[in-house]
């Protein structure tokens, strides 16, 4: 298998972080695979375009998501959505291969 521009997972999560010119977070693509944590397999793969990184709320949410600990983030899609990701499945960030 190939690697085209590979980065660690803390270099995809800066990427998350990133924001542009007005302090908002900034699109990134994205491609990861799910899990399915019955049967412990893997899933489909999904890609993601022009998605954004929603950090946690702080005080807005009744429940803490434990993003850290769960090793989960959420992000939010163009049209709206807000999807949960678990980090250790990213494929790719920006087109660059994450490695573990």
């Amino acid at each position: 298998m190939k690697i085209n521009n590979p980065i660690s997972l803390t270099d995809a999560l800066k990427i998350f972080s990133e924001k542009d010119q007005k302090g908002m977070y900034a699109p990134f693509d994205l491609n990861y695979r799910t899990f399915n944590g019955t049967t412990k397999k893997g899933g489909k793969l999904k890609k993601y375009r022009g998605v954004k990184y929603l950090p946690p709320a702080n005080g807005v949410s009744k429940k803490d998501p434990h993003h850290f600990r769960n090793r989960t983030r959420n992000i939010e899609l163009p049209n709206g959505d807000i999807k949960k990701i678990n980090i250790d499945f990213i494929i790719s960030v920006n087109n660059k291969t994450v490695i573990l």
